[in-house]
């Protein structure tokens, strides 16, 4: 038997070697070149090999090797068996081991992630290596673990559920048999907050401790649920943990089973199991990643190209101009509205900018977005606090987005290792005010030490102090920054297939589907009809377009649509309805779902119609299951031997009232969650261009204060009620049948015109356009039903229509009027600049010329030339150079050494 220290040291050698071998398959000459672009004055090769000694040299001395390489295992089978695993989450992307292993995707070096970030050689505790793993195939890697290591040894972890304040409350009541109505009175005055108590509820609401000192059975009730509250209440289990052990758990945990699941459950919640030694692994399932494997499966199947998608150029143009033209619904973290406008504003052209934008559009950072777009454009000056820190926050402009950042000014700045500047991170996010006093004693020593005055390493502190509260893990950036460019790469580059797999990853949500829909339907990619002779189980890219999936419709299950494709494949595609009924299984085929099938489009290529192919659904049934019956039992029919039984249904039966083109729409968004065939508004082209309507992508590009006349469709509203006033109003996800909107109705208008808002409702509205930072708002000023507009009406809004272009018009003229009195004081003032002849050079007035295109303004600029104290010449610049006398620009022309002098005459 394998001695524990043997075991431990062939680990190590085994986790070495398999380092060592990876390297040059990681290390491709392409990616060297990036490493030395980092660190341009040494070796590419000895960059990579002193990192890998100094993380082994860690890992070993932690004994965390076997870890590292059962994490190692199960990812490298799952990568065997072609499932998709994540590039990296959390601060794991930093580490040169998991990278060449291929745990990660993301290489550290070359956007300077930091090992000491997942491990710190400073703290004793251990990392967590979270795993993101394709949704669909999560189950096959977990079976896989638990058949590797055996069942004694692997468990799932138990959550307990405890009773919070409104629950107690809740539950006391009823155990009490107080009316259900009196219970509810007393729980709506505790705050929807999840870290709400009793006792801070009586402080934010005396209304409710008078009612518990006020109403005998009231303070029963909540005497009764604060002593329960916070007690467990039930069980769960954690959503992604598991506990693997080299021992059987028992020796160490208490276990139980679960229901329907052959894993056992810890008795131990999660911070009980980490105490106790137990490793815990995260296997997280992510759709993403489902969706990108279906995407390069789609593609390789229909061009036979391979698309290598953990390997992607990072300079795509197609992939930026989607970015940057807001395109990003469907891109995994940029699809928010404000994403969207952030990316749009910032114009991103490298890939680090879209790890920014990911560490930045959290609450805390949000605030520095405007200054990092602005410092981008030269909009605004790039102030650093020392000039030892220029280096490091240069790529974010200045700004301190990354925790990385942190560590890295307290180790240039103060002598601190990354290590100990990990430490110092984790002080100033956990606000731990005996720890940063020390720190702050430390700080101010090393930077002393480092030639920097005690007032300036204090407000230098003072700085990363705050930001540290909210600052972002740069190596979790960098691994989801990637999935936010593989998702944009694949939609910019092979759109019908990326879209097509997101509808199948959402078909079991309507909604989502319809979002994707809407979303090709921009992108001019067709539609087509979920034929029962072409539709699949999952939506495909087709030449035509994206054929909608058979299992996508309402109604009908994946069983059903499998029974169909099997049919078909055996046996061809389906002639008729009534040679579709004879063929599939009746007894798993059902009335309703063909049905269902009818109202999708599923029978289209039959030259009935949706109704005559309705009216037959129930005697084509009974005929084929009979039939089938029949066949099952081996009678013969006379007449189906002659043929009879299919002469019935050749023709299509007579209707007598044909469906309305609303009612076969309206069933089609029922079922598809969209418009197959049509849009209601086509009955209403005539009206809506003789009404002035103006189409949505016309809106979307009118100014500030614009009134317009627009007809749409409610494609789904929520209706709210103001905390301030207690009133309803409603916001509405409107369409003109190509681009959609997000429009309030505030309390006001919604009190008046409530009957109006419902989903599928055509209205026409006065709409104003408002923009703030570039997003659009709209507001809406009068609305009417359109179906049901009536001459007056018509009038009435034409009246509110122009008096709101009237006022529209008088507070622009009174903007502009203030906006020129501002730009006449400025006009007013005179930028006088002395340079020194000698020493200014063509290039540097370029350079000035730059800076003053980066505060634009009215101010005129009057320029001396002195040599030896003598002026030999002047430049007056009037409007062409004019600045904006800002602390920005004094703060630039400071720094510019060829600048003798400079004044401000007002």
């Amino acid at each position: 038997e394998v001695s524990e220290e043997e075991r431990v040291r062939e680990a190590e050698k085994f986790l070495r070697d398999l380092c060592e071998q990876r390297i040059p398959k990681r290390y491709t000459t392409e990616r060297l070149a990036k490493v030395e672009e980092q660190y341009p004055r040494q070796s590419p090769l000895d960059v990579v090999r002193s990192r890998l000694d100094q993380e082994l040299e860690i890992i070993t001395s932690k004994g965390m090797c076997d870890y590292l390489l059962i994490v190692y295992d199960f990812i490298a089978w799952a990568k065997e068996q072609g499932i998709p695993v994540g590039p990296g989450r959390g601060s794991g992307a930093g580490s040169i081991i998991l990278y060449l292993i291929g745990i990660t995707d993301i290489e550290p070096l070359r956007f300077n992630l930091f090992f000491e970030r997942f491990i710190n050689p400073e703290r004793m505790s251990y990392p967590d290596i979270d795993v993101d793993i394709c949704m669909d195939r999560r189950s096959e890697v977990i079976e896989y673990t638990l058949k590797k290591y055996g069942k004694e040894k692997v468990a799932q972890i138990i959550t307990f559920g405890t009773m919070k304040a409104k629950m107690a409350i809740k539950d006391v009541g009823r155990v009490l048999n107080v009316p259900l109505s009196k219970v509810n009175d007393i729980a709506k005055l505790v705050p929807e907050d999840p870290t709400m108590t009793l006792e801070k509820a009586f402080e934010i609401d005396p209304e409710l401790k008078a009612m518990g000192a006020n109403d005998e059975e009231a303070g029963r009730i909540l005497e009764f649920a604060q002593k329960l509250e916070g007690s467990i209440r039930n069980t769960g289990i954690h959503a992604a943990g598991l506990i693997i052990c080299g021992d059987p758990l028992t020796d160490h945990i208490p276990v139980c089973s679960a229901k329907d699941s052959e894993i056992a459950v810890t008795q131990y919640s999660m911070k009980p199991v980490e105490a106790v030694g137990m490793l815990k692994i995260d296997f997280l399932g992510l759709k993403t990643l489902t969706s990108i494997q279906k995407t390069v499966d789609s593609i390789e199947a229909d061009t036979g190209k391979k698309i290598d998608w953990v390997d992607l150029p990072l300079d795509d143009e197609k992939t930026f101009e989607l970015l940057n033209h807001g395109k990003t619904q469907g891109v995994f973290q940029l699809e928010s509205s404000g994403m969207q406008e952030l990316a749009k504003q910032l114009h991103i052209d490298k890939f680090e900018e879209i790890i920014a934008v990911g560490a930045l559009y959290r609450p805390g950072p949000m605030e520095m977005i405007p200054s990092f777009i602005n410092r981008k454009h030269g909009r605004e000056a790039i102030e650093v606090d020392h000039p030892m820190m220029g280096d490091i926050i240069k790529e974010t402009y200045g700004i301190m987005v990354y925790q990385e950042q942190v560590m890295q000014i307290a180790q240039k700045l103060a002598g601190y290792s990354l290590g100990e500047g990990d430490v110092l991170r984790r002080a100033m996010g956990k606000k731990d005010r005996d720890e940063m006093a020390r720190q702050r004693e430390t700080f101010q020593k090393g930077a002393l030490e480092h030639g920097i005055d005690q007032d300036k390493a204090i407000e230098i502190f003072d700085k990363i102090e705050k930001f540290a509260s909210y600052g972002f893990n740069k190596s979790h950036a960098a691994a989801y920054g990637y999935l936010s460019y593989v998702t944009a790469f694949l939609k910019a580059n092979y759109p019908k297939e990326w879209l097509a797999a997101l509808m199948t990853c959402d078909s079991d949500d309507l909604t989502k589907v319809a979002k994707h829909i809407r979303e090709a339907e921009g992108m001019e990619i067709e539609i087509l009809s979920p034929d029962v002779n072409e539709a699949d189980l999952e939506f495909r890219a087709r030449k035509e377009g994206i054929r909608f999936a058979m299992s996508g419709i309402k109604g009908v299950g994946k069983g059903v649509v499998e029974a169909i494709l099997t049919e078909r494949k055996q046996n061809g595609p389906f002639k008729s309805l009534y040679d579709f009924f004879r063929r599939v299984d009746t007894s798993m085929v059902g009335k309703k779902v063909v049905e269902n099938l009818i109202e999708a489009g599923s029978f289209d290529f039959t030259t009935w119609t949706r109704q005559q192919l309705l009216a037959s659904v129930e005697p084509m049934f009974e005929q084929a299951s009979r039939k089938q019956k029949e066949d099952a039992r081996g009678i013969l029919d006379l007449f189906s031997a002659l043929g009879d039984e299919d002469k019935a249904f050749e023709e299509p039966p007579k209707i007598d009232s044909p469906m309305s083109k609303e009612e076969i729409l309206a069933k089609e968004k029922e079922l598809l969650g969209f418009y197959l065939t049509g849009h209601p508004m086509d009955a209403y082209k005539e009206l809506i261009e003789q009404l002035g309507s103006q189409p949505f992508h016309e809106i979307d590009e009118l100014p500030h204060g614009s009134v317009c006349r627009s007809a749409f469709i409610i494609e789904s509203l929520k209706v709210k009620i103001s905390a301030k006033t207690q009133r309803k109003f409603a916001i509405l996800i409107i369409s003109d049948g190509m681009e959609r909107f997000e429009l309030p109705i505030w309390p006001d208008l919604y009190e008046e015109k409530a009957p109006l808002f419902h989903e599928n409702r055509l209205l026409f509205a006065i709409l104003q356009v408002e923009r703030e930072n570039d997003s659009l708002r709209l507001r809406c000023r009068a609305v009417e039903d359109l179906s049901e507009l009536s001459e007056d009406q018509v009038k009435t809004l034409n009246t509110i229509f122009d008096q709101v272009k009237g006022m529209a018009k008088t507070e622009a003229k009174r903007k502009k009027k203030q906006t020129n009195q501002v730009d006449m004081q400025e006009k007013e003032q005179k930028l006088h600049l002395v340079l020194d002849a000698d020493q200014t050079r063509f290039s540097q007035i370029v350079k000035l010329k730059k800076l003053f295109h980066r505060f634009p303004g009215s101010a005129s600029v009057a320029i001396a030339f002195h040599a030896s104290q003598q002026r030999v010449g002047t430049l007056e610049i009037e409007s062409k150079w004019g600045v904006g006398i800002n602390e920005g620009l004094k703060n630039e022309l400071q720094n510019l050494s060829f600048i003798q002098s400079f004044s401000f005459e007002e």
